[in-house]
């Protein structure tokens, strides 16, 4: 397009390091760079400008631990279920049953259909960026993302097989089960990855420390020092991966990763809920930062603050895990809950929320470039439509955005200098052949889940 004016009442400019809110002024952008912020009566503002009026300009959010797939494969069958026996019991009995019929019976394009539902809903809910971790065989999850225009870190999954040595003197060199493990990440990576600065990169994706032994973990830490790969990994999510932890190695998760060397200022950790004080002051020494995903663990009955992790001195970002992929139904539940644990109304603000999904998490990721509005930054860009009944008046964009808003309220997406939703619409191709196709892939998962009695049939739900 060239260059060109992106022009907002309310746009969240980034100054002298800061979050600074400006109205009615120009976001310039020259190819997938932004050039300036400038006031309507600058002279220089292009003639090619969209005016977007009542709308709060905004960095795209940074979503850092999703699954796309597994969030419409999983819509409405985890809510209001028993999980009294822990979170690690719906994920044996439910979620990994439905992702092996998936894998099952399934093929590439309708996988590819149900990544692409679940990537098309993070773009319109905000997110430009995700950080998704799909099964080591779904290479669709990348193929998709491509094809829907998505700034995607994928994480296939590392496990450790059946016939793995939890030897802690393992170190993996001549061991051929890490080794064909790891040709996974090697095989994604040689297909997909566009390099440090675009938008597809391959990153390595250790499942949990439950289900990677020492041997593979070693391996992991000298790809990541070798090539310098994003990595993440799902960290102390629930009692039965710590208790088998200290059965094993009679230490924590936490601790278990950083003797195999993985805990480092690359890693970007989902979860860790069940990270002991001492695990999360040497995470905080080690510079990890955490994918804090709260309604994944709100809905079991479970509460995740945020407060605890940045009182230790955690670097904590967002996420949406296998949920919808609204990441500002998050932000507004981990606020929600910051105030609750720490009992301080302050704790959790709507601009610490913001902050933490845009220029925190991307530098996570280190990429100086994302997360923010300011000459130079990369123009991943969002529109959230204020002239709607639910978020008028408007005092302070922000907290309406976080307070009153949903990802339904994004009209407006910019990833790399194009426009993938402009007035709502999704302009790459017809959204409803995206929506019919996943679902149709899904229900086919779903009826068979059904027969076997993964899931619960049809006739025999009821109001409870």
């Amino acid at each position: 397009m060239g260059v060109f004016g992106l022009r907002a009442n309310w746009v969240l400019a980034r100054e002298a390091g800061k979050a600074r809110l400006r109205q009615n002024v120009t976001v310039v952008v020259d190819g997938k760079t932004i050039v300036a912020v400038l006031p309507d009566d600058d002279p220089s503002v292009p003639d090619a400008t969209i005016d977007l009026g009542e709308t709060l300009l905004m960095p795209g959010f940074v979503n850092t631990h999703c699954h796309c797939v597994g969030a419409p494969l999983f819509r409405a069958l985890l809510e209001d279920r028993d999980f009294s026996d822990g979170k690690d019991s719906v994920i044996n009995n439910i979620m990994m049953p439905l992702g092996e019929i998936m894998t099952e019976i399934l093929s590439e394009d309708e996988i590819q259909a149900i990544a692409a539902l679940g990537q098309l809903e993070a773009l319109k809910a905000g997110s430009t960026t995700i950080v998704d971790m799909p099964r080591a065989t779904h290479d669709a999850v990348a193929r998709s993302a491509r094809q829907i225009g998505l700034r995607a870190y994928i994480h296939p999954y590392l496990i450790s097989g059946p016939r793995a040595s939890w030897d802690w003197e393992n170190d993996g060199v001549q061991d051929p089960d890490v080794a064909q493990v790891m040709k996974t990440f090697w095989r994604w990576r040689e297909a997909f990855d566009q390099g440090p600065s675009g938008l597809i990169r391959i990153g390595l994706g250790p499942h949990a420390t439950d289900t990677c032994a020492p041997a593979l973990a070693r391996a992991i830490a000298r790809v990541r020092d070798e090539i310098d790969a994003p990595l993440t990994v799902h960290l102390a999510q629930g009692i039965p991966e710590v208790e088998l932890a200290r059965q094993r190695f009679g230490v924590s998760p936490v601790v278990y990763f950083d003797r195999v060397g993985l805990l480092d200022s690359r890693l970007l950790a989902a979860h860790c809920l069940y990270a002991e004080p001492e695990d999360l002051a040497l995470m905080a020494k080690r510079g990890v930062t955490i994918a804090h995903c709260p309604i994944s663990y709100a809905r079991s009955g479970r509460l995740a603050a945020r407060t605890r992790f940045t009182a230790a001195g955690v670097r904590t970002t967002i996420g949406t895990d296998a949920n919808a992929v609204d990441i500002i139904a998050d932000l507004r539940i981990a606020a929600i809950n910051s105030k609750y644990d720490s009992g301080d109304t302050v704790a959790g603000s709507a601009w610490e929320m913001v902050e933490a999904a845009t220029v925190t998490a991307a530098d996570a990721l280190r990429r100086p470039d994302l997360g923010r509005i300011e000459p130079g930054a990369t123009a991943d860009l969002i529109g959230i439509n204020l002239a709607q009944a639910h978020l008028q008046p408007v005092y302070d964009p922000v907290k309406t955005l976080v307070w009153n808003g949903s990802g339904r309220d994004v009209h407006f997406v910019m990833i790399a200098g194009e426009v993938l939703v402009h007035g709502a619409n999704y302009t790459r191709r017809p959204e409803a052949g995206i929506v019919s196709a996943g679902a149709a892939a899904m229900h086919r998962v779903w009826r068979l889940a059904e027969e076997r009695r993964v899931i619960e049939p049809v006739a025999q739900r009821s109001t409870r």
